[in-house]
């Protein structure tokens, strides 16, 4: 059949018209056996057609459906009365009439949502949907005593009856609108109404649950503030029907019964509780709320407690105010009673912050709570801790804060129950992940909080658990930064073991790398002492030809990085790493960003032996990408190259001679924008300042490559430049330009003697940008070390690395906070006059315009 349908969704109607003919005298044999397969190979090709997207594809499905529907919707209804007479004389029969009846519905169930463009406009399928509300409440009375070898069968052809009506919501809210009234009716009985015990089943009332939370949520039954600016009249009526159903004594009801009879512990759960702790404190995330009980129950009571707060406002309050004194240990009862509670107050916290003075009642009722050590009151102790964490971030003095501290440390200690233990640690993890968290209301407790936290590490047995409480630990590392440094000794020695021991679970280790790149920051330079066990962590980390590398690439750059920014000296286990850079760069994607900062801080801490192993490797392996990366990517690259001039050794411009052409190429045809711009001129600058020579080879060799001459291409490099110049905003790199503009003074080139008028123009504006007056009334430049603050593009952190040092001590020595550019400019212009003579000179200060030249005169004498 699924063979079938895969051929049917490229041939049919148009290569295969003959198959859904055929298959439609299948499904009306009176043979079981035909009619069965008949249906299994149409609800598979049906299936299959209802996948395609394309619209002539939709338009196609939509006439099919509407040839098909009817007869479907009848042979359904006939399968499905035969079904209910057979169970009910315990028929051997029934077994296949209810396969192919679950098939019939599946069919319909593509044609009602995907093939009717328009459902309400189909009287059959609007009958057909009515009709589910109904036939549903039978087959749960069938259900209730129909043989045990036939329940499972029938509470999925249950559920697909829901499917429908869910779908329908989803897909067709305003074809929906005309059964919303049943539906909430149907659900509000079964569930919230001695009427349904006995006949529910778990999934059914999933989708019971999640049926109300769609109307309660859909978009297109909203209208708008105002509600005469409402265009639709069919929103206005879905309105309206709401309205008329969510009374204040319906809402009232449906919300006391989901805290008393759905949010409290249930029988099973006590029992997984005891037997797999763990298991039970794992909490799903995402859509878990589908399928899975307790999401579910607790995401339609926030719904509900949403939509309606102002009227289920003062009921939680006067339920909390009746249930908030501690309950005699030995009453299961009022315990569960008292959680669901509980549970109900953490859920909708944001809600009830007008309502409740959490305050005074974590002063007063929670802290006693805590310490009722009866085993039945673990349930509450362990509410009472996520309790704690749902509202820190939502209403709680600060002063309160140390208060909460003290209150979660017993409950980490190993004596407590390992559920409760877990519930803490989240806690925690909740209450430093604030906004107001100050390490200094943590600093007297971080030890022993650290403690707990690392010895429940160690506890624990399941690879999600440790995941969770690792994180926990990471997180509280990185909050208090370098106080972690006396007290994380432990956790050290520790993290070599877990690592080997979670050799088959790579998210475990993504954890553990994370946590060791908070930990190396925090340590600073004393994570050195941590190369023996970080070198090979790096080392299978990036090794590309391991498959758990898609796992830990990330999280191990990022710790690569970070021990960089944290190590005074080149270490031999570093080193060791470097041949992993080229093709790490090869990759590409969304870790080249990474890469290349991890090869910017090598530069800076080892820039000969990157040069001698890696550096043409590195060089070819960026020229093939320069041109295929975006802007983003490409100032990624000028940057390092910058870096690398500025830190490398002398002979650093030969080896980045393929870069620095893509430089040269990019100034000469002068079209990017001003931040590109900027950066290639800047390098340009650093290789005029460093040698005439080199900046002439590269002039010679772009003509070649152009077939040009290469004082055209120095002509038109400079055009450029003095065009370009004044849309460099930074400073620091203005004054770098005019630096090797004046350099260039000196060249006696006829290229800048001609454009030595527009040279002037940029370096006269360049020293009204660089230079003030002192206190005694001189000029002076503000870039000059130790005349004003250098300002270095450090990372975005709160303590100086070993990186930021190193950037700092680079940039101390830089032209731009070395060289007085009042005092090169006029040390150059001197040199100027000499090599022309003093007529060819005077001639050329002549032609200056008088406005270029009195700025001039302000600073140097011509």
């Amino acid at each position: 059949a699924v063979t079938v349908a895969k051929a049917a969704r490229f041939d049919v109607p148009k290569d295969w018209p003959e198959l859904l003919p055929v298959l439609s005298q299948a499904v009306q044999a009176d043979n079981n056996t035909v009619q069965h397969r008949g249906l299994l190979f149409l609800h598979h090709t049906i299936k299959a057609l209802a996948s395609k997207r394309l619209a002539a594809d939709r338009r196609a499905f939509h006439e099919l459906s509407n040839q098909i529907i009817g007869y479907m919707l009848g042979l359904w209804h006939s399968l499905h009365t035969t079904l209910l007479h057979q169970v009910a004389l315990r028929a051997e029969e029934s077994a296949i009439t209810l396969e192919k009846a679950i098939l019939a519905i599946k069919i319909l169930r593509k044609l009602v949502i995907q093939g009717l463009k328009k459902p309400e406009e189909n009287a059959d399928a609007m009958s057909f949907i009515s009709k589910l509300f109904i036939e549903a409440r039978t087959l749960l009375d069938v259900r209730k005593n129909s043989p045990p070898q036939l329940r499972e069968h029938l509470e999925k052809y249950c559920v697909l009856h829901q499917k429908i009506w869910y779908d329908l919501l989803e897909n067709h809210p305003f074809s929906f609108v005309q059964h919303i009234s049943t539906c909430l009716s149907f659900i509000c009985s079964l569930c919230f109404t001695p009427a349904g015990e006995g006949l529910l089943f778990q999934r059914f009332t999933i989708f019971c649950l999640n049926l109300l939370k769609g109307v309660l949520l859909c978009m297109e039954y909203r209208p708008a503030k105002n509600i005469e600016d409402t265009r639709d009249p069919i929103t206005l009526q879905a309105h309206r029907i709401k309205q008329e159903f969510f009374r204040l004594e319906t809402i009232n009801e449906i919300c006391t019964r989901l805290i008393s009879n759905y949010l409290p512990l249930s029988g099973d759960d006590l029992q997984l509780w005891d037997e797999d702790p763990e298991g039970y404190a794992f909490e799903e995330g995402g859509d878990s709320w589908r399928y899975s009980w307790r999401p579910c129950c607790e995401t339609v009571f926030l719904t509900l407690f949403h939509e309606y707060r102002e009227s289920l406002a003062s009921l939680l309050v006067s339920l909390v105010r009746n249930n908030h004194a501690p309950v005699d240990p030995a009453n299961l009862t009022a315990i569960l009673q008292k959680d669901a509670i509980y549970n109900a107050v953490g859920l909708a916290a944001f809600d009830l912050y007008d309502e409740i003075d959490f305050d005074s009642w974590l002063t007063s009722s929670l802290s006693l709570e805590l310490g009722v050590n009866d085993s039945n009151y673990r349930i509450v102790r362990r509410r009472v801790c996520w309790l704690l964490g749902q509202w820190s971030g939502v209403k709680l003095s600060p002063e309160l804060r140390p208060r909460l501290y003290e209150m979660l440390m017993p409950m980490l200690t190993n004596s407590e129950d390992l559920v409760v233990r877990l519930a803490a640690a989240k806690a925690m993890k909740v209450v430093i992940d604030d906004f107001e968290f100050s390490v200094e209301e943590l600093e007297p407790y971080l030890e022993q909080v650290f403690s707990l936290l690392f010895a429940l590490l160690k506890e624990v047995g399941e690879c999600d658990t440790k995941l969770n409480v690792l994180n926990v630990l990471s997180y509280l590392i990185e909050r208090v930064g370098v106080s972690i440094r006396p007290i994380c000794s432990a956790l050290l020695h520790y993290l070599p073991t877990l690592w080997e021991e979670s050799a088959n679970h790579n998210m475990l280790r993504c954890s553990i790398l994370s946590t060791l790149v908070f930990i190396v920051q925090g340590l600073g330079t004393v994570s050195e002492g941590l190369l023996p066990f970080l070198g090979p962590v790096l080392e299978l980390s990036t090794d590309l030809t391991q498959d758990c590398h898609i796992y830990l690439l990330e999280d191990g750059l990022e710790l690569w990085l970070t021990l960089l920014h944290n190590t005074a000296k080149p270490y031999d286990s570093l080193l060791q790493l470097l041949p992993r850079i080229p093709p790490l760069l090869a990759l590409g994607s969304e870790n080249l960003r990474t890469t290349i900062y991890i090869l910017q801080a090598y530069v800076l801490l080892c820039p000969l032996r990157v040069m001698e192993t890696i550096g043409n490797a590195v060089v070819q392996e960026l020229s093939t990408q320069y041109g295929d990366l975006q802007d983003e990517g490409v100032l990624m690259i000028l940057r390092l190259v910058e870096t690398w001039l500025r830190a490398g050794p002398p002979h650093t411009p030969q080896v980045l001679e393929p870069l620095l052409l893509m430089v040269m190429d990019a100034v000469h045809t002068g079209t990017d924008y001003p931040m590109l711009m900027s950066l290639h001129l800047s390098i340009l600058s650093r290789l005029i300042l460093s040698s005439h020579a080199l900046f002439a080879s590269l002039c010679l060799t772009t003509a070649t490559k152009l077939n040009s001459n290469h004082n055209d291409v120095a002509g038109k490099v400079l055009d450029v430049w003095c065009d370009k110049m004044p849309c460099v905003t930074a400073p620091e790199r203005r004054k770098l330009l005019a630096l090797a503009l004046s350099s260039l003074l000196t060249t006696e080139s006829p290229v800048v003697l001609s454009r030595v008028y527009i040279v002037f123009l940029n370096v006269a504006e360049t020293l009204n940008d660089v230079t003030r007056p002192d206190e005694q009334g001189g000029i002076i430049d503000s870039l000059m070390a130790g005349v004003g603050d250098v300002v270095l593009d450090t990372d975005d952190i709160d303590y100086e690395t070993e990186h930021d040092s190193r950037k700092r001590q680079i940039a101390m020595q830089d032209p731009v906070h070395t060289i007085v550019l009042k005092e090169y400019v006029q040390s150059q212009v001197n040199a100027m006059a000499l090599q022309l003579g003093e007529t060819n000179y005077k001639e050329i200060i002549g032609n200056v315009d008088v406005e270029t030249r009195d700025n001039l005169l302000e600073y140097v004498t011509l």
